[in-house]
């Protein structure tokens, strides 16, 4: 008990013993029972900051099965697309008035795009940054993409651990029927810190830790599974979109993925949105192909 006292102490803030020993006949040998008796109490700091007290056996239960020193381990990484996911932009004119923003310029070669934030996204872009270690991950040129999230996301975008575009994603040699180039986005570039100014040391996140929102399952192609899902695209004419809003489905769901031991597991066990393209989808040698293809 007295090495478990010990430990705490360097841990958790000040041991208190309860029963003082006030008699100074005692011997050495009784003083040192006495103190193997006594009832040892801590006070732990709470995530609300409240303080409770707790015995030191509960300090072990907390910590390694030897009671070292407890270490919180860092926020799970989320990974977040930004068209058909936080916005829907498109090529509207008609209904531009109603957008939060334009991106003017040649931009993806589509010339003005209207940027409709999805309902809820600030709320929602909060909580995420509240919950995890943030970043973004677009497919778009890089010009599009820092015009995109300047309208998205204003001051919140300085708490991104990265904004990605198209330059960091994996080309494949194929295009879709309307000319745009198929890539995949491979997060064994985050992993294995490919880029030297991810703000993390190489192995940090991994497959457990890490989760990829998508809504193009394709771009995931090549990564381990379960470590992305893929929500339906959102369109702004779904006036009653309410995914990222307090008790939307995906904003539950993230809040139990924040909480869950493994993100993979956590995935496996409870699917959402789209299906992860796998041997099975019957399109499946056209993304063999891709993955052929990727350089």
């Amino acid at each position: 008990m007295a090495a478990a006292a010990a430990s705490a102490e360097g841990t958790l803030g000040e041991v208190v013993n309860d029963v003082a020993d006030t008699s100074s006949s005692v011997s050495q040998e009784s003083r040192m029972q006495k103190r193997k008796t006594d009832k040892v109490t801590v006070s732990v700091i709470s995530t609300g900051g409240e303080v409770h007290k707790e015995g030191a056996s509960k300090v072990q239960d907390m910590g390694s099965p030897r009671g070292s020193p407890i270490r919180e381990q860092r926020k799970k990484l989320l990974i977040l697309d930004l068209n058909g996911l936080l916005a829907d932009i498109n090529q509207d004119y008609h209904n531009s008035h109603l957008s939060h923003g334009k991106v003017r310029g040649k931009l993806d070669l589509l010339g003005v795009l209207t940027v409709f934030k999805r309902p809820y996204c600030d709320d929602f872009l909060r909580f995420c940054i509240r919950n995890f270690e943030l970043g973004i991950w677009s497919s778009r040129l890089k010009a599009n993409t820092d015009a995109v999230v300047d309208i998205l996301m204003k001051d919140l975008k300085q708490h991104l651990l990265l904004c990605w575009d198209s330059s960091k994603c994996t080309a494949t040699g194929h295009y879709s029927v309307d000319n745009k180039p198929f890539v995949l986005k491979e997060l064994k570039k985050l992993w294995n810190k490919e880029e030297p100014d991810l703000p993390w040391q190489q192995g940090e996140f991994s497959p457990s830790n890490t989760l990829h929102v998508d809504d193009s399952p394709c771009k995931a192609l090549g990564n381990p599974p379960h470590t992305a899902i893929f929500p339906y695209s959102y369109s702004y004419k779904n006036e009653k979109d309410d995914s990222l809003g307090p008790g939307g489905d995906l904003r539950l769901y993230l809040e139990n993925l924040a909480a869950a031991d493994d993100v993979q597991r956590y995935v496996e066990e409870h699917p959402f949105g789209q299906l992860q393209i796998t041997e099975r989808n019957p399109n499946w040698k056209l993304y063999a192909q891709m993955l052929d293809g990727a350089i």
